[in-house]
């Protein structure tokens, strides 16, 4: 079953608190998401959202270096992606005094499944192809094995992804914090099924400009060969914080 990050805190001083906003469910069929194939190759046969649950279905083929997002300077697959905003529906500003973007997904094992990799994080243009334009910084999972358990970790730009393997991966957290967009760290955290945790996959991010954007790619590695009808599933959640670094009227 599916299990939705239980993280409840609250952050406090002076006399005052601030409850964290909740989780939102990544649904990209609900309306919020656009869709963008710029390869024209559609790989996937559907993408279909149940209770918060997405499964991928997958086309046939044999996977092309632009299929792939990790190690790649190219990537023209399948992405959805929407503007970065707060809960309250106010978009994120690269002038803000600091942001926080975390994410998390659960990756049950199915033997057999699609050996696909997908990411989710942030970015500054979501429709382009070339890696550092996209200026992707995400959290990364991949079922790439036949017995189905995931490679978990983060990946960024164009450079390889950081990943993590444990036979009992099943959970990845991901966060990447900013300050004024101009510096900041985006990590990818492998967590097991029994609670325990792997190492941070970190790498600092390049700095950003214009727009900002929550994107979810799809893709698949370079030479993989992926059966018509093999699919992945998953459960995905995320939530956008306001995170000032250091006192007011003592920060960048």
């Amino acid at each position: 079953m599916a299990r939705a990050p239980s993280i409840t805190a609250t952050t406090s001083g002076g006399g005052g608190g601030a409850t964290l906003p909740a989780w939102e469910s990544v649904d990209v069929t609900d309306g919020s998401w656009t869709a963008a194939d710029p390869g024209g190759n559609s790989r996937t046969s559907s993408v279909a959202v149940s209770s918060g649950t997405t499964t991928v279905t997958w086309a046939g083929f044999t996977a092309g270096s632009s299929d792939a997002f990790g190690g790649s300077s190219t990537y023209d697959g399948l992405r959805y992606y929407q503007a970065l905003t707060y809960a309250d529906g106010t978009a994120v500003q690269l002038s803000d005094a600091g942001w926080t973007v975390e994410t998390w997904v659960d990756i049950p094992t199915v033997a057999g499944c699609a050996r696909a990799q997908y990411a989710l994080g942030i970015s500054s243009d979501p429709t382009a192809t070339a890696a550092n334009a996209i200026n992707l910084a995400a959290m990364y999972w991949s079922p790439d094995r036949t017995d189905g358990v995931p490679l978990l970790g983060s990946v960024r730009t164009n450079a390889s992804p950081l990943t993590e393997f444990n036979a009992q991966n099943r959970y990845c957290y991901g966060r990447f914090g900013h300050i004024k967009g101009k510096v900041g760290q985006a990590f990818g955290w492998p967590i097991r099924a029994d609670g325990s945790g792997g190492g941070f996959k970190q790498r600092s991010t390049t700095s950003y400009s214009g727009n900002l954007f929550l994107q979810l790619n799809m893709g698949v590695a370079n030479g993989r060969t992926i059966s018509a009808g093999a699919s992945n599933v998953w459960t995905a959640y995320y939530r956008v914080i306001r995170t000032p670094i250091g006192p007011e009227g003592n920060r960048p």
